[in-house]
């Protein structure tokens, strides 16, 4: 009996081929269901309007100071240093093509060090009506003292409450100062400053963004000036240094060859009749003194000459395209704009919500109604079985 119920399935049916009909027909079906689930749809496309403008609170109004800068380096292709470079071969002082390595690279790198950012902040600029350190300032803008809904303010810590940058140099920092200062430098790389660097481009571009446009403006422009200074503050005064050290000991040398040549003029007077030999001990060395300082007095020649060429042909120039007090932009989110991306955003998720919906409900259905049915058989073949 059980043998003669069995069906063999056949390979190919004509129910399994693909017919456009029912998926159009399934298409108008969904269509048709969206347009009874519209209110459904409009709460979601409300939801994420109100999320949009809520973006749009929480972004603001960011002033974006812009400073591009390039780093041109002396050559000899520059006129006066050509010239210089010719003479000192012409006297037979070798000069060196040797790079310091200060490229765009080098000071993209250098904006973006403690050094520097933490005495940028230590500078005075003009902010919420008021001349103040930036330090102080960037405190004042994000509501350090006030707080805010994540983060607490100073005013409930006793030892922060009152607290204000004083010192301009970081050197006389305090511990406070100084911790402070660190967590502010921290803040600037995370939030505040990017500077781009790009091997293929002859410029590099430096961008500061806050929500105050004097901060934004004041805080760029003074990373750029202290970056532009370092090398003559610091690098190029070493050089000087050195120069003149070396200068010094051009001069020590000259007044001791002078001495010399005294000595021996001296020498010679006194022996310019002697016989015997031995009695000329005492000029021989004083002329061995005299032919090596006439050595060193011309190597230190040479030294210090060098030194004044290597010193002019190393100094870059840091030249600034775009000064940001210049080349400060606006950046917000236009809120008609944010509402309409938001509201074709919950239509698209809200649509996808519903049909998935439908479609995970109408398989549920389907599946009860074949277990019901397979229940029904099962109970019908055992009747008849019986």
């Amino acid at each position: 009996m059980a043998a003669e119920n069995i069906r063999p399935i056949q390979p190919y049916q004509e129910d399994e081929e693909i017919h456009l009909g029912p998926l159009w027909n399934s298409i108008k079906d969904s269509f048709k269901y969206l347009l009874r689930k519209w209110y459904w749809l409009f709460a979601w496309m409300a939801a994420f309007a109100l999320l949009a403008w809520g973006y749009t609170i929480w972004y603001g109004k960011k002033y974006i100071a812009t400073g591009t800068f390039a780093v041109q380096g002396q050559n000899a292709q520059n006129t006066l240093l050509g010239t210089a470079l010719q003479f000192a071969g012409s006297v037979g002082i070798g000069t060196s093509s040797h790079s310091q390595g200060y490229d765009n690279n080098f000071f993209a790198t250098l904006m973006q060090s403690q050094r520097v950012i933490k005495e940028a902040m230590l500078q005075k600029a003009v902010c919420f009506n008021k001349e103040d350190l930036l330090a102080n300032h960037y405190i004042t803008l994000y509501h350090w003292r006030e707080g805010t809904l994540l983060h607490k303010g100073w005013k409930k810590d006793p030892h922060l409450k009152d607290f204000t940058f004083k010192n301009t140099d970081l050197v006389q920092l305090s511990p406070l100062e100084d911790s402070i200062l660190t967590v502010i430098y921290s803040n600037i790389e995370d939030n505040n400053l990017v500077v781009t660097y790009d091997a293929a481009s002859p410029f590099n571009t430096a961008t500061f963004n806050t929500r105050d446009m004097d901060f934004s403006r004041n805080a760029m422009k003074k990373l750029i000036d202290i970056s532009a200074s370092y090398y003559m503050d610091n690098i190029y005064r070493l050089s000087r240094e050195n120069l003149s050290l070396a200068d010094r000991r051009l001069d020590s040398i000259a007044n001791a060859l002078r001495r010399t040549d005294y000595t021996v003029a001296s020498m010679r007077d006194i022996t310019n009749n002697l016989i015997q030999q031995k009695g000329a001990l005492q000029l021989n060395a004083a002329q061995r003194n005299q032919s090596l300082l006439s050595t060193q007095y011309t190597s230190a020649i040479n030294n210090l000459e060098l030194a004044k060429v290597t010193l002019l042909s190393d100094a870059p120039i840091l030249q600034i395209i775009d000064d940001p007090t210049f080349s400060t932009a606006l950046s917000f989110v236009s809120l008609p704009l944010a509402l309409i991306i938001g509201s074709i955003l919950g239509f698209f998720f809200g649509s996808i919500y519903l049909i998935v919906s439908r479609t995970v409900k109408e398989s549920n259905r389907k599946i009860k109604e074949r277990m019901h049915l397979y229940e029904e058989q099962m109970k019908h073949q055992g009747s008849a079985t019986a």
